[in-house]
């Protein structure tokens, strides 16, 4: 106690000087409607600025939340198409998926060099291996060439070595689709003999010989048929389905089958 009476001895002066000032503000705020005004208007937009933020903050949170949910709803249902696509079945009873999608976000992506690539934020500790195709809502996206724990990279389509197996819609014609390096928009189809019909405007979608894609996948469209006076076959244009300008988010395809197909080629083979 006497040290208490002391040290209110020795800053007696400092602490009447504080509660000066306090009264004298409650003081002016009570008989001044400018200053009582501003003081709960300064108030006011503080606490909201600090509430907007705070709301904002859960909105965002919130927004993310359902956009996960929402992808993995969009996950769900592609594979569901994947399956009809592949086995053309309508009983939901004899479900017997072959594949499986991993969704995954695009965090690297070229488009202006010969030989494109694509890195995707999955790996192999999320069930990623080399060779797995690579889908899009709109269309193929290439092929996984290299993977690490985290992370794996793509073959893009828009890549000049890069072959895809494909079949035109209308006349269940095969060929095969290759980038030339011209347009990221754009590919070309090959090797279709011009006794075939086709026209500008027809769907080209991967076909069932391809070892990574389920046959009916999306490509693009005709865009322009080029017949050439010293060829055999079409120069045809592709318009692709996807933009890899804007390439954000796909999905690696999972063939749950592949081991079992495999096992039994290699038998063929070895009887040959």
């Amino acid at each position: 106690m006497r040290n208490l009476l002391r040290i209110l001895g020795l800053y007696k002066y400092s602490i009447s000087f504080w509660i000066l000032v306090v009264f004298s503000f409650f003081f002016l705020l009570n008989n001044n409607l400018f200053l009582k005004s501003y003081y709960f208007n300064s108030s006011n937009y503080i606490s909201g600025t600090i509430f907007s933020l705070r709301n904002s903050f859960i909105n965002y949170i919130q927004i993310k939340s359902r956009n996960i949910e929402i992808l993995n709803e969009n996950n769900d249902l592609f594979e569901q198409i994947l399956y009809y696509k592949s086995n053309k079945k309508s009983n939901a009873d004899t479900l017997n998926v072959r594949y499986r999608l991993i969704s995954a976000n695009v965090i690297n992506n070229s488009i202006n060099k010969n030989e494109n690539y694509i890195t995707l934020d999955k790996g192999s500790k999320d069930g990623v291996e080399v060779g797995m195709g690579v889908i899009s809502f709109k269309g193929i996206i290439g092929k996984v060439q290299y993977i690490s724990d985290n992370f794996s990279t793509l073959i893009s389509l828009l890549n000049t070595s890069y072959y895809v197996s494909t079949l035109i819609k209308s006349t269940n014609t095969l060929s095969s689709l290759n980038w030339n390096a011209e347009n990221p928009n754009k590919a070309k189809l090959l090797y279709i003999p011009k006794h075939i019909n086709i026209n500008e405007g027809d769907s080209v979608v991967t076909s069932s010989f391809n070892t990574i894609y389920p046959k009916g996948i999306g490509i693009g469209i005709i865009k322009h048929i080029n017949k050439k006076v010293n060829s055999n076959f079409y120069d045809i244009d592709i318009e692709l389905f996807e933009n890899f300008y804007n390439l954000s988010h796909v999905y690696i395809i999972v063939d749950t089958q592949k081991e079992e197909k495999v096992l039994l080629e290699l038998k063929n083979n070895d009887e040959e």
